[in-house]
């Protein structure tokens, strides 16, 4: 019975370790609604080749990495809190086919709702059609 107990209890460890979880900055302080929300876009995807995102690491003005978390070992974040400013964010964008890492740097004002989601990008292709050959981040305010 013991056993049984101490397998199930590090089973549900690394399950929880696994899921995404919020991130929160706030070194100052200051008061959770003057805080800068983002979320990411999630859900349903409506394509096979639509892109999820999920937060991988932050980085302040001063380069300091900020998630704490370990490659390919912690969990990344589907959604984070954090005081007015400029971040650099590395985020993972998958699809059923791809999967990569990107980056982008954003300014944050205090008290705005975001939401970040992985935008395709297209590039010509030899015979002149448009096709989509990368991936970026994007940035969106959302209505207060």
């Amino acid at each position: 019975m013991r056993k049984r107990t101490c397998a199930l209890t590090i089973i549900a460890i690394g399950l929880i370790g696994c899921q995404a979880a919020p991130f929160t900055y706030n070194p100052k302080g200051i008061e959770q609604a003057r805080l800068a929300h983002i979320v990411l876009e999630q859900g349903p995807r409506q394509y096979a080749q639509d892109y999820l995102a999920k937060i991988e690491f932050i980085w302040n003005e001063q380069g300091e990495e900020l998630s704490g978390r370990l490659p390919y070992v912690s969990a990344k974040f589907d959604s984070m809190k954090v005081s007015p400013g400029v971040y650099r964010i590395q985020a993972s964008c998958a699809n059923n086919q791809y999967k990569g890492s990107v980056e982008g740097i954003f300014n944050f004002e205090p008290a705005k709702n975001y939401r970040l989601l992985c935008e395709p990008k297209k590039d010509r292709h030899t015979l002149g059609f448009a096709v989509s050959t990368h991936v970026a981040l994007k940035l969106e305010q959302l209505a207060d």
